[in-house]
C-alpha cells in the first residue's frame, strides 16, 4: 500500500503488521477464513459516518480529543495518495474518538490545505469537531475511496486504549469533500472494540 512507509516512519507510535494491507475484496476473503465479528466487519467497510455509527452502537454522544495538530509539508507518497502536489501545505492531526471519556478509535489525519476554503480551515483549527462531522454539518458532499485495511500489533495502543489484547484493526482511506477538502485518514480500532459495548 502506497502509504505504508509513511505510517511506519511518521506515526507517533510503533506497530508490527500482522497482515498485509488489503483492499475491500481482500478483507472479505480474509474474513472468510479468520474470525472477525460482523460488527467489526461492517464498521471497517462502512463508507458512511463513523461518528454516527458509533452513536448508534453506544447510544451516546461521541466526542473528539485532539492530542496534536501541526502544519506540515506533504511528501511524495502522501501527495500521490491524495492526488496532490508534492510539497503542498497540510495539517497533521492525531485524535481520539471517545464515548464518555472511553477511547474508541484513534485517528491520524493528513489534510491537504492547498485548495481548502477558509471557513472549513478555521473550523478544523478549532479542533472541536471530528473532521467528517464538520463537513456534514456544513452540508458538504463527501466521498470516501482508496480504502485499505490491515491488522496490526501494538503494545503502545494496548496501553492507550486500556485493553488487554495487543491486536488492532486499521483502515486507511481518502476523504474528499466540497470546498476543496482532501485528506488521508487512518483509523485504528481494538480488535474486540464492541465486546464491551451494547
Amino acid at each position: 500500500m502506497l502509504l505504508e512507509s509513511y505510517y511506519l516512519s511518521q506515526l507517533p507510535f510503533k506497530y508490527i503488521p500482522e497482515t498485509l494491507w488489503m483492499d475491500s475484496d481482500g478483507f472479505i476473503s480474509h474474513c472468510q477464513t479468520q474470525e472477525v465479528p460482523p460488527l467489526i466487519r461492517l464498521t471497517l467497510l462502512s463508507d458512511g459516518s463513523l461518528v454516527k455509527l458509533l452513536k448508534a452502537v453506544y447510544l451516546s454522544e461521541i466526542t473528539v480529543d485532539v492530542k496534536a495538530q501541526r502544519q506540515m509539508v506533504m511528501g511524495i507518497e502522501m501527495a500521490k495518495f491524495l492526488d496532490a502536489a508534492e510539497g503542498s501545505d497540510a495539517i497533521g492531526r492525531d485524535a481520539w474518538l471517545c464515548c464518555n471519556e472511553k477511547r474508541l478509535v484513534y485517528a491520524h489525519s493528513v489534510i491537504d490545505v492547498s485548495k481548502m476554503g477558509e471557513i472549513i480551515q478555521k473550523e478544523i483549527n478549532k479542533k472541536s469537531i471530528p473532521v467528517g462531522m464538520l463537513l456534514s454539518d456544513y452540508g458538504l458532499p463527501l466521498l470516501r475511496d482508496q480504502l485499505f485495511l490491515m491488522q496490526l500489533r501494538s503494545d503502545h495502543f494496548a496501553k492507550e486504549f486500556s485493553v488487554s489484547g495487543s491486536l488492532f484493526w486499521a483502515r486507511c482511506y481518502r476523504l474528499r469533500g466540497g470546498d476543496g477538502f482532501n485528506a488521508a485518514i487512518l483509523e485504528i480500532f481494538p480488535a474486540d472494540m464492541f465486546v464491551s459495548g451494547h
